[in-house]
């Protein structure tokens, strides 16, 4: 849950235009994540809003999809619960399908699958996005800011570390620590790199 608590900090501002709709997608986002469900309605209904009057807006789609799982997680269980989780995988696919240099939509779409219960089979998709993007920025370090950087790392080594390759995980987690960004993020770095 932290993590997406820094997930909604670090990407979400840079991915919308700046002003006052931000901050209150940002914020209904944030809210969202610490389990308040009336955050995730508004906020699917703001980016819902957003999107209709800017379709191709792949980073407020991506976020909606990723709302959408939110509000998965909210219902009970059911098919209301199956089909806002499609909807939101759909989303997010959706997303990053049309911005496929897109590395925050990327990013985001990945750490969302990641998160995700894992019998519904997103790991793979995002061990494999996560590897993607750590060969971009090591090719393009500007293709995402410093503290999305770290962010990859750590989520790019826990997936390596639950498919088995801890020497891996351990190699990811030094080079996010490497870059000074968040101390949130720094720290849960630290508490990765302590694990055997």
């Amino acid at each position: 849950m932290r993590r997406w608590l820094l997930l909604a900090f670090l990407l979400l501002p840079a991915m919308l235009a700046n002003g006052g709709e931000e901050e209150e997608i940002a914020g209904l986002f944030a809210r969202g994540l610490a389990g308040d469900q009336q955050a995730v309605i508004d906020c699917v209904r703001a980016l819902e809003t957003r999107l209709g009057r800017q379709p191709n807006d792949q980073r407020a789609r991506v976020y909606l999809g990723s709302c959408w799982t939110l509000r998965s997680r909210d219902l009970p269980v059911g098919l209301d619960k199956l089909s806002a989780l499609r909807k939101g995988i759909a989303l997010m696919d959706e997303a990053a399908a049309a911005a496929p240099d897109d590395a925050k939509v990327q990013l985001l779409r990945a750490v969302t699958n990641e998160a995700l219960p894992r019998f519904l089979g997103r790991s793979k998709i995002a061990r494999e996005r996560l590897e993607q993007l750590v060969g971009v920025v090591e090719k393009e370090p500007g293709a995402l800011g410093a503290p999305d950087r770290q962010l990859l790392f750590l989520n790019a080594g826990e997936a390596a570390k639950r498919a088995g390759e801890s020497a891996r995980a351990h190699e990811l987690w030094g080079r996010g620590l490497k870059i000074s960004a968040d101390p949130k993020l720094k720290a849960e770095l630290q508490q990765a790199l302590a694990q055997p």
